[in-house]
């Protein structure tokens, strides 16, 4: 597994340290995935196939019907 450094203002250190219960790592996880998600359904359609369907690998485009990849 990937580490990663974030940095949060006094507020919210103070509000999460009232609140250790939240584990920020499963947090962050969860919400770059529902922004992953949330960006590749709003996308558009595939240019070959028409296929609204596509899946971002983090570097390109690939439509999840024809395999179509593009930036």
């Amino acid at each position: 597994m990937k580490k990663v450094t974030i940095t949060l203002n006094e507020n919210i250190w103070q509000w999460w340290k009232d609140n250790a219960w939240i584990n920020l790592s499963q947090l962050a996880e969860r919400e770059l995935t529902r922004l992953k998600i949330l960006e590749e359904r709003v996308l558009g359609n595939c240019p070959k196939c028409g296929n609204d369907k596509l899946h971002f690998n983090g570097n390109t485009y690939i439509c999840t019907k024809c395999g179509y990849k593009y930036n």
